[in-house]
């Protein structure tokens, strides 16, 4: 089983297109996230401040 995962020799070649496009990838991504934060700013500091305040906030109940 080892042999199949683990040869001695590999006779492959990567050209630069493909080390290109594996930073286009990661580029990709971190951006995206990034914009995903920018988006979500609002809830994910609302959460954070939530959590670390020492009231507890309770959504559910009704208001008189």
């Amino acid at each position: 089983m080892y042999v199949f995962f683990c040869p001695r020799e590999a006779y492959a070649y990567l050209d630069p297109g493909t080390g290109s496009y594996i930073f286009q990838l990661l580029i990709a991504g971190l951006l995206g996230g990034l914009l995903a934060v920018k988006i979500f700013w609002a809830s994910i500091k609302k959460f954070f401040l939530n959590l670390f305040s020492g009231k507890k906030t309770d959504d559910h109940s009704p208001e008189l």
